[in-house]
């Protein structure tokens, strides 16, 4: 009796691993595929399906004709989110850094150029955004993913202050790495006006080392952790 009860729990054991393993194996086939197909993910109609949208894309969509000369200030190329990427949805979960953004020189000027979230900022990809939430694991913790304790603190007032110097530092160091690779798609290191200045030529400082705080509010380097 107790040999039967035995072998019946071991199937029941085999048979939920059997079942779990191929029921994530299939979510995650879906979730690839989905990611793949970067069309659906450029069209705000996707969002929709499970989300209430209220910013318009066109709000933080970037905008700027190519660059005819080294003298303006239209972007040397397209600001291209990636083919894997979400063109859609930045100030839906960043909804205060989206308010700064919309205060800032990068939204509205007079060249008719607007860089957009994405022209400075690395976007996520569909995957990234699926697996954090979903499938996230805790460093040897019960709990649930810290997706929502992070996306509500950027809707929260109080907690995005306590994140932003955090966030500054870390975006400033990926600037720094790579030399303002993205500033320099609009702000041409080549052009006449940016020789004659006497600090450019020193080659010893990026972009926004001295140029920060011009589009987020104010963080000094003081207070970024090194």
């Amino acid at each position: 009796m107790k040999l039967r009860y035995r072998i019946s729990e071991s199937r029941f054991t085999v048979g939920v691993a059997v079942s779990a393993f191929f029921g994530l194996l299939t979510i995650l086939v879906i979730v690839g595929l989905v990611s793949w197909s970067s069309n659906r993910f450029t069209r705000i109609s996707v969002c929709t399906t499970c989300h209430e949208v209220f910013v318009d894309f066109k709000d933080y969509k970037p905008v700027g004709r190519l660059s005819v000369s080294t003298e303006d200030y239209n972007p040397s190329k397209e600001f291209d989110p990636g083919f894997y990427d979400v063109t859609v949805g930045c100030a839906e979960c960043h909804a205060y850094p989206f308010e700064e953004y919309r205060e800032s020189a990068h939204y509205e000027n007079n060249r008719g150029v607007k860089p957009g979230c994405v022209g400075c900022h690395d976007s996520h990809s569909v995957m990234d955004v699926l697996l954090w939430k979903f499938f996230y694991v805790n460093k040897g913790e019960l709990g649930e993913s810290p997706f929502h304790a992070i996306s509500n603190s950027l809707r929260d007032v109080q907690a995005w202050e306590n994140l932003r110097i955090t966030l500054a530092g870390r975006v400033r160091k990926r600037m720094i790495e790579d030399r303002g690779a993205k500033c320099r798609v609009c702000h041409k290191t080549e052009s006449k006006w940016f020789k004659k200045i006497e600090r450019h030529q020193s080659g010893e400082k990026t972009c926004v080392q001295c140029h920060y705080n011009l589009v987020h509010k104010d963080v000094k380097w003081s207070k970024i952790k090194k």
